[in-house]
This record gives structure tokens, sequence and C-alpha cells, in this order.
């Protein structure tokens, strides 16, 4: 799916009790999705409070690999499921390393 249609939602590592701790996925954005509990969610082309999307792609990319950065290192998202999450997104398969497994080369 493209970028600008793609929300991820993913579980924080803040509640040891949470059975969906770590969890990642990418939903189509108003596909009717279900939110589970202590989730969060954002759209994966969002700045948040530093931009958002224009005319040109690289913030579009920017706010993705950002918002793939908070995950991991903020949220203790393990990184090679937040990777296969986001590669449901066809410019992060495009924007990875070639050799990369998933990668569109």
């Amino acid at each position: 799916m493209k970028l600008e249609v793609s929300d991820v939602i993913w579980t924080p590592f803040t509640d040891d009790d949470n059975p969906n701790a770590g969890n990642v996925r990418v939903e189509h954005h108003l596909s009717g999705w279900q939110r589970t509990e202590g989730d969060r969610w954002m759209p994966a082309k969002s700045l948040g409070p530093i931009g958002g999307m224009n005319t040109n792609q690289y913030p579009g990319l920017l706010a993705m690999f950002i918002l793939f950065n908070t995950l991991v290192v903020r949220d203790g998202i393990d990184p090679n499921r937040a990777h296969r999450a986001f590669l449901a997104i066809e410019e992060y398969r495009l924007a990875v390393s070639p050799d990369a497994p998933g990668a569109d080369a």
C-alpha cells in the first residue's frame, strides 16, 4: 500500500501485563481496523509536531523512518518485527537497502 494511506499501529512496552505489548502492524487508512488495548497509532507519513507532507516525497519518507525509529528506540518494538510490518508500505520497500529481506530491488 502507498505511504499516503498507511496507518501504523503499535503497542509499546510500557505495561508488562499487556499481552499486546510489542505488536506492530500497518493498516490501510480508514479501512475500519480495530484498536487493541494499549495501542497507539499514527499515519505513517506524519511528522507530528515538526511538520507534514507536501508535494515533495522526502518529508513523508523522513516521517516514516522517524516513526520507525520511535517505535524501536522509545517504545521497545523489535526492529525485525517493525521491519516486517513496514514492508506493507511500498515506499518503505523501495527506500531500504535492496538486499534487506522483503525490499523491492
